[in-house]
């Protein structure tokens, strides 16, 4: 047998995770890792955890999707089973418990798959994107390997928390944390009517002969006429108060993501100065939301522009006073694989928080997690002090990508909240705001509200 390939900075960041998502109270608490031949070995509580770890060999081929040995194992609440690789040789012993050295061991590796999750190391290491330049989902170990709709890290650590909680109850305690529902807005177009001649091109030239939906075009008249008489009435901008006031009521903190382009700049749909976006922000204290950077389409790319649009909304902002830190790229577009990536222009820009990894053709877990946690520099190998807010449902990946009618979509999402929730996780959702009417009305009120409102 030979050690796992993976450093001891990348063994304790996994682990830390784990101990965080099964221990929240314990996030704090010290533990000790070490390397062996065919197994990974972490001290913590007087405590020794023997874990089987893969090999640099078996890691390649895992890495390319190639070899999983796996056995699938009901998970801590019995609800399902998961994918575990084993080790072949100790496998059917299941967990060895020795009270005489106060130690398990663990025929399983649950280091290497989640820190490989965690860490996005396969888009470090991807040459392949789509054309947005985005990690495409058909190149993920989440497809390969069929888990994209399983907290696969989280589950295991409620596997960790079960044993430790099991035999070792006096220096155990589980402490469940409270999960949450997190929903997110991208304002991609602030408002829908700009004048007279593009509203009835869109009224008569979208919901009529397009959508052929009289009942839409008479909805859509209407709002235009509230618009011809206040333009604060435009119904993406009152979509905006909606989300906030809904949400609000209902005790959740929801994210609204603002562009901060000027007119005339590439991306921009609406000016960051608009006199109506000073009106929503006055209009809202901080208790009903947090405002954060929707980085522009090229913002991904060019350095330097993040960070210029970071302290343009920054100072508008500072005037009521907030501070923005969070963000989420347009498109979801992120690099790891560049040199500089992502996570530079993050820092460059002073965001501390982002809320971007997520799947645009499939809804699930991208990180394997849906628990905030810090980001990983696989370039440099350590941890940065970025917190990444996993994405786990994106209202175009319902209709657009996966083209799912109402009552599945209804059901897919409600599904991945639970799966959020049994492992105590934030279940973060993004529903635009012009994907509040028209053809989107019934996945918003069949589908978004019942969520948001009734938290099913």
């Amino acid at each position: 047998m030979a050690e796992s390939p993976l450093s001891l900075n990348a063994l304790e960041y996994t682990f830390r995770h784990l101990q965080k998502v099964a221990f929240p109270q314990l996030e704090s608490e010290p533990f000790r890792v070490e390397k062996s031949d065919g197994t990974i070995t972490v001290f913590v509580k007087e405590v020794r955890l023997v874990m089987y770890a893969m090999n640099q060999k078996e890691f390649d081929f895992f890495i390319k999707g190639q070899w999983w040995p796996f056995e699938m194992v009901e998970n801590a609440k019995r609800t399902q089973k998961i994918p575990m690789i084993f080790d072949d040789d100790g496998v059917d012993d299941g967990v060895i418990y020795s009270e005489t050295d106060s130690s398990i061991q663990i025929p399983y590796d649950i280091l290497t798959p989640s820190f490989v999750l965690l860490s996005r190391y396969e888009e470090f290491h991807s040459e392949r994107h789509d054309k947005h330049g985005r990690f495409p989902y058909d190149r993920s170990l989440a497809e390969k390997y069929d888990m994209v709709e399983i907290p696969l890290v989280d589950e295991y650590a409620m596997l960790l928390r079960r044993w430790l909680c099991l035999y070792f109850p006096d220096r155990f305690e589980a402490v469940p944390r409270t999960p949450r529902i997190v929903p997110t807005h991208d304002i991609d177009i602030l408002y829908r009517f700009t004048s007279r001649f593009q509203a009835m091109k869109s009224i008569f030239g979208r919901d009529l002969l397009i959508n052929r939906d009289m009942a839409m075009v008479k909805q859509s008249l209407l709002e235009y006429r509230k618009w011809k008489s206040d333009d604060f009435e435009d119904p993406y901008i009152q979509a905006i108060m909606e989300l906030a006031t809904k949400e609000h009521g209902a005790g959740l903190e929801p994210v609204f993501f603002f562009k901060a382009l000027h007119d005339g700049e590439y991306d921009a749909t609406y000016d960051i100065r608009d006199v109506r976006l000073q009106r929503i922000w006055e209009h809202h204290d901080n208790k009903q939301g947090i405002v954060g950077l929707h980085g522009s389409y090229r913002s991904a790319d060019v350095i330097g522009l993040l960070r210029e649009e970071h302290e343009r909304l920054h100072d508008l902002l500072a005037r009521f006073g907030r501070r923005v830190t969070c963000s989420r790229q347009h498109y979801l577009r992120t690099y790891f694989a560049d040199n500089p990536n992502t996570l530079d222009l993050w820092r460059e820009a002073g965001i501390t928080d982002d809320y971007t990894l997520g799947f645009a053709e499939r809804c699930g877990f991208r990180c394997g997690t849906c628990h905030p946690y810090p980001l990983y520099d696989v370039r440099n190998d350590k941890v940065t002090d970025i917190i990444e807010h996993p994405l786990i449902v994106m209202d175009g990946t319902l209709f657009d990508y996966m083209k799912l009618p109402v009552g599945k979509a209804k059901k897919l999402v409600m599904k991945l909240k639970q799966r959020c929730f049994d492992v105590e996780g934030d279940f973060v959702i993004l529903w635009h705001n012009h994907a509040t009417t028209r053809e989107f009305e019934p996945y918003y009120k069949q589908v978004y509200l019942p969520l948001i409102e009734n938290q099913e």
